[in-house]
């Protein structure tokens, strides 16, 4: 990775940072060394590029009624965040295509998604939904950074990098779609409906990646790596089971996602990745 280069998009509270990595030979078991540990993240990976444009299209649209400077300075900063995230998550993606993990399909079947809604649902709407996946990215940031059994889990420094560099920019832009989202008159209704639809949908859909990426890497009958999945992630260390308090806390009325406080993980992060202000 080469030294980020950071610039603020017209005084937004947070910057969008250039990067760079270099994906070549990562390690496509980077967590423990473990294939299902691993392409539980691959599989979420394959959905990051269009995923990220259809939030990046709801806030975008909204912009038109949006009356607050400092909110529009925001919703800049986060289009150009999660316009880098997609670059630099495509180019992983590409190492792993050539790794033998291919999920183009996945990607492909997103970009589909994301134009179909796009059409078929309200600005509204697509910013709740933006709201309620923005939310499960920035809890699972949140506890991956305050986590050092986890950070010691990845053995790629790159995929390292990577993850953390993600998840403090998700921190950062947590709260953009749902200001946003409120700023146009949108209802706490609207973002309890959408974040029911994420919830139930959220695991299938990552789950069909996951069995795709484990079919390729001819790991799908892997019992052992299977259980170690099962423990890490829903079992003793309990990765994604310790989510669930603060993935509901999206369900209170009075609910921010800025009531996180970050502020120390954020300083060790940006410490550990040299990033520039």
């Amino acid at each position: 990775m080469r030294t980020p280069v950071s610039i603020h998009q017209k005084g937004s509270s947070f910057p969008v940072r250039r990067m760079d990595f270099d994906f070549a030979n990562i390690n496509r078991h980077f967590i423990n060394h473990d294939p299902a540990s691993s392409h539980v993240w691959t599989a979420f990976q394959a959905y990051f590029p269009e995923g990220e444009q259809f939030f990046v299209d709801a806030v975008r649209d909204a912009k038109k009624w949006v009356k607050d400077e400092s909110l529009l300075r925001e919703i800049s900063a986060f289009i150009g965040q999660e316009a880098m995230h997609g670059k630099e998550h495509l180019q992983a993606n590409a190492e792993l295509k050539h790794q033998g993990i291919n999920v183009n399909g996945w990607d492909a079947r997103t970009r589909w998604a994301r134009k179909k809604l796009n059409k078929l649902l309200s600005v509204k709407a697509r910013l709740a939904g933006t709201a309620a996946v923005e939310h499960y990215t920035a809890v699972i940031a949140e506890h991956i950074m305050k986590s050092d059994e986890f950070h010691n889990m990845i053995v790629d420094p790159t995929i390292k990098n990577l993850i953390y560099w993600h998840a403090m920019e998700e921190s950062e832009h947590r709260a953009v779609a749902f200001d946003t989202h409120k700023a146009v008159g949108g209802t706490y209704a609207q973002r309890v409906i959408a974040m029911t639809i994420v919830s139930i949908g959220i695991g299938p859909v990552v789950l069909a990646a996951m069995l795709s990426c484990m079919k390729q890497d001819g790991q799908l009958y892997n019992v052992k790596s299977w259980l170690k999945f099962t423990n890490l992630y829903f079992g003793g260390p309990g990765v994604f089971r310790k989510l669930i308090p603060d993935l509901l806390k999206f369900y209170k009325p009075g609910f921010h996602p800025m009531q996180a406080n970050m502020d120390a993980s954020m300083k060790l992060w940006k410490e550990r990745l040299a990033l520039v202000e």
